[in-house]
């Protein structure tokens, strides 16, 4: 199981509202300006009870896409890798980290992409790479679920 359908799963359990990190990414080397963008105006906005919002990425034409609402909610689940920073874990309750064999995990997103996006790989890899070495988002994880 990966982190999507882990968090659609817990998401449905606790009657949550579940905010897909990927849809608002800033493109293929956008991981942190995207990121940065959801702690700011979705996550702060959602710990304060005030409604947040973002713009989602249209990743078939490369541009900013539709603006998203995200009503506030008692439970909020954020998935997406690149979310686990000093300043998102201080408004979160728990911080789970999915660990995932990467052959696995490169068949997973072949298979999910239909193959249309293998050549952005390398370069979000080298993204997911920064983000774990200044963010620490595995040893500072609540949980660890290895897949």
């Amino acid at each position: 199981m990966g982190k999507t359908r882990l968090a659609t799963l817990i998401a449905n359990t606790f009657d949550a509202t579940l905010v897909h990190l990927d849809d608002g990414y800033h493109g293929w080397g956008g991981l942190a300006a995207g990121r940065d963008a959801m702690i700011d105006t979705v996550l702060m906005p959602l710990a304060s009870g005030q409604p947040g919002r973002f713009r989602a990425w249209d990743w078939g034409r490369d541009i900013p896409g539709e603006t998203v609402n995200v009503d506030p909610s008692d439970v909020i689940v954020v998935e997406g890798c690149g979310v686990s920073t000093p300043q998102s874990r201080e408004l979160a309750s728990t911080v789970l980290w999915v660990e995932c064999d990467e052959t696995l995990r490169l068949e997973r997103l072949s298979v999910r992409d239909g193959g249309e996006f293998n050549e952005f790989y390398a370069t979000w890899d080298t993204q997911v790479d920064e983000h774990i070495e200044h963010n620490d988002p595995i040893g500072t994880a609540t949980v660890v679920v290895r897949t």
